[in-house]
Formats: structure tokens, C-alpha cells, sequence
């Protein structure tokens, strides 16, 4: 029977030993052993299957609850993309945590549809195992496994979301820890040689939140995701797709972008498959299996001659830094990491320039924007409008 058969040649090659995954984790980021929080030094040329999702991703709209299968080809791969979202596989309380969520995403599949999940998805030699069989696993097999790590990643998002209810950490910290991560990451990048032209991070003003809840009758307060901005300029269009690639490998999983916020206004979807294409040794996937490129305008105030790449993402924070010991004991069994919603613009250079001029430029938006929050208080005719005050502070 399969659940008795002797170990096989995958089983064998994807077993870890506690010992050796401090060494497995550290060679898959191309380093030594690093403090957390560091970054690689991968080249960006080293472009995977894997990478190709996250792009898509970025640069379409849909969610991953909605994505049948994964591409990963090994378990560095796995090991990678664990780390960005958080979780180290050298540190045996993550290892645990990880298997009690595996256990808690099988205990909810099971209970909620009438079927069993297959051995290996059941009892995988470790959590690495699930994203190799969600990749090119027995057909079954592989579509439980993708169940599973859909729902493992629901539970954890969830109790992040948990965790930041019962801990005293204030917006105004956790904006400092994410902007000291991107910070270092955009650090990074620079040193790679990535073409970044301008980095630009700052948080929304009062007025212009107050500007936005107005002006929107459907956003509440809790989906404002722009509270914090990085905004990066790259010197050509041909950096987008790169610098995208970068960010998911070693700022922020692609699994943590929210569904329904990103927007792509520069590259065309046959620029962004050749850029992806060139770089991979086997043909890509096919483009339809799991989102569309966002060709139409997304805010009624913006112009349709204002271009850009948007993104919105929760980015993973681990609380080490952020409360002490005893705290983070008596709320251990809602994990380690904190959520931090994040929005990302990316130019290039002639874009960003032209985005000066005309309707496309800030001062028209702000126009039209208040002039929709004007006619919401008070009717018509309305009072004159002062002159814009800036969006964001440094």
C-alpha cells in the first residue's frame, strides 16, 4: 500500500535533517548564516517559475486562494520563499509552527468536504515536501496539496491578524519597522545594480485620508492600504520586471499582495511574457491560467493619462523587536509575525515624466478629487476650494 511503501527517490531527496537545514536555508539565499532581516545576494538572471508567478501576480489582479497548482522546481526554491514570508526552517519553533498549521488546514479541508487527503499530503516528510507536490506531484496529490497550503496560508493570515489585537504596538512602530525593512531592501537592490533612479517612501497626510473616506463612498478606514507609500522610479521601462522580481524574492511574498490592488499602466502584456520568457530555460506557463494584466483605470479621479505599476501588500513582521519575551509567550500560539499593509508605486523615467504634464499631473488629480468630496458635502452649489495640500508626509 502507498501509505507502507519504503521511502522514494523524491522522498529521499526532499528529507531534511534538523542539522543540515541551517546550511540548505543558508545556501538557498546565497549567503552564509545571516542575522534575520538581511537580504541576498541571488542574481535577479536566476529567474524561476516561481518568480514568473509572482510577477504575474503583481502585474495582473486575482488572489492565490484561486490558484490550482505551484512551479517550484526544488526545495532551495521552498526554502526561499518560506523565509520571505517569514519563516525560517534552521529555527525548530517555526518548523513547529508550520506543522500545526499543516495540521489545522487538513483538519478543516476534511471536515468541510467529503474526501480524503492523500498519504503524502497527509504525513509530508516536512512542509517543503507540500510545495513540491503542489508543483508536479500525481494530479490528486497535487491539487490536495495545493488545497492545503491555500489553507494553511489563510490560517496565518488570519492570526496575524490576531496577534496585532492583543499586542500594545502602536501604527506609528509599526510603520518605523516596515520602512526600516524596505529601506534596507532598497539598499540592497542598489548595491546589485538594479536601476533604481528615486526612492521615495512616506506616510498619508491627515487631510488627505479624510480626503479619500470622503471621497469614496465604499472605503472605510481599515481599507485606506496607502497609509504607508514607497514610491520607485527606475531608469527604463526594461527595470520594472526585475526590480518586481526582486521585491518578491526578498521584501515581501507574492502570496501577501492583496487581491483587487494592483494595476498595471506601463508594460503591455507581450513586453512583460518577453521579459520573462528571455530569462527562462522552459517555456513559460500559459498566461491565462490564473490572472489578466489591468488595462483601464482604477480610481475615477485618476486621468487615463497617469500611468503606473500599483501594488498593495501586507508585509510579514516578525515581533522579536517590536514586545518582549513574556509577551510574546503568552501569545505564541498565534505565531510570530505581524502583518503591515503597504502600497507600492513603480515608474520609469520617461512615465514619471510624463506624468508631470497635463491632466496626469498631482495637482489635476487633487482638482478632480476634491471636487467629488465637495459636491458629497455640500451639494450644489459648493464653497471654492483652497489651494492642494500635499498627499504625503516624509
Amino acid at each position: 500500500m502507498e501509505g507502507q511503501r519504503s521511502m522514494s527517490s523524491e522522498d529521499t531527496n526532499i528529507k531534511l535533517e534538523a542539522s543540515h537545514s541551517a546550511r540548505l536555508a543558508a545556501a538557498a539565499h546565497g549567503r552564509s548564516e545571516t542575522k534575520d532581516g538581511e537580504f541576498s545576494t541571488l542574481p535577479v538572471a536566476d529567474v524561476t517559475p516561481a518568480d514568473v508567478q509572482a510577477v504575474r501576480l503583481l502585474l495582473g489582479d486575482g488572489s492565490v486562494v484561486d490558484w490550482r497548482r505551484l512551479f517550484y522546481n526544488n526545495r532551495e526554491e521552498v526554502v526561499r520563499f518560506l523565509d520571505v514570508n517569514g519563516y525560517r526552517l534552521d529555527k525548530p519553533e517555526e518548523r513547529v509552527r508550520l506543522t500545526d498549521l499543516h495540521a489545522r488546514a487538513v483538519e478543516f479541508v476534511e471536515s468541510t468536504f467529503d474526501m480524503e487527503i492523500p498519504p503524502r499530503v497527509r504525513r509530508p516528510v516536512d512542509v517543503a515536501q507540500l510545495f513540491l507536490l503542489a508543483s508536479r506531484g500525481r494530479r490528486w496529490e497535487q491539487r490536495a496539496a495545493c488545497v492545503v497550503l491555500k489553507m494553511m496560508h489563510v490560517i496565518n493570515h488570519l492570526e496575524a491578524k490576531k496577534l496585532s489585537y492583543h499586542l500594545s504596538v502602536s501604527e506609528r512602530a509599526l510603520f518605523k519597522a516596515a520602512r526600516d525593512k524596505v529601506d534596507a531592501c532598497i539598499e540592497a537592490m542598489r548595491e546589485e545594480g538594479l536601476g533604481i533612479a528615486r526612492y521615495e517612501p512616506s506616510r498619508k497626510s491627515e487631510h488627505s485620508l479624510l480626503t479619500k473616506l470622503i471621497s469614496k463612498p465604499q472605503v472605510t478606514a481599515a481599507q485606506i492600504f496607502d497609509k504607508l507609500r514607497f514610491r520607485l522610479t527606475v531608469c527604463s521601462r526594461h527595470d520594472i520586471v526585475p526590480v518586481l522580481q526582486w521585491l518578491t524574492r526578498h521584501l515581501f511574498p507574492y502570496n501577501h499582495v492583496v487581491a483587487g490592488e494592483t494595476h498595471n499602466r506601463i508594460l503591455s502584456e507581450d513586453e512583460v511574457f518577453r521579459a520573462l520568457d528571455e530569462q527562462l530555460s522552459e517555456p513559460l506557463p500559459s498566461w491565462k491560467d490564473h490572472t489578466e494584466l489591468d488595462p483601464v483605470p482604477f480610481n475615477p479621479a485618476t486621468s487615463r493619462l497617469f500611468n503606473m505599476v500599483s501594488f498593495v501588500v501586507e508585509l510579514p513582521l516578525r515581533i522579536d523587536k517590536l514586545c518582549d519575551e513574556e509577551t510574546r509567550k503568552n501569545f505564541s500560539h498565534l505565531g510570530h509575525l505581524l502583518l503591515v499593509t503597504l502600497e507600492f508605486q513603480v515608474f520609469d523615467e520617461e512615465t514619471a515624466q510624463t506624468n508631470r504634464r497635463g491632466e496626469a499631473n498631482h495637482d489635476a488629480y487633487k482638482t478632480r478629487q476634491l471636487s467629488v468630496v465637495a459636491q458629497r458635502l455640500w451639494g450644489r452649489p459648493a464653497p471654492p476650494v483652497r489651494p492642494v495640500l500635499e498627499d504625503f508626509e516624509d
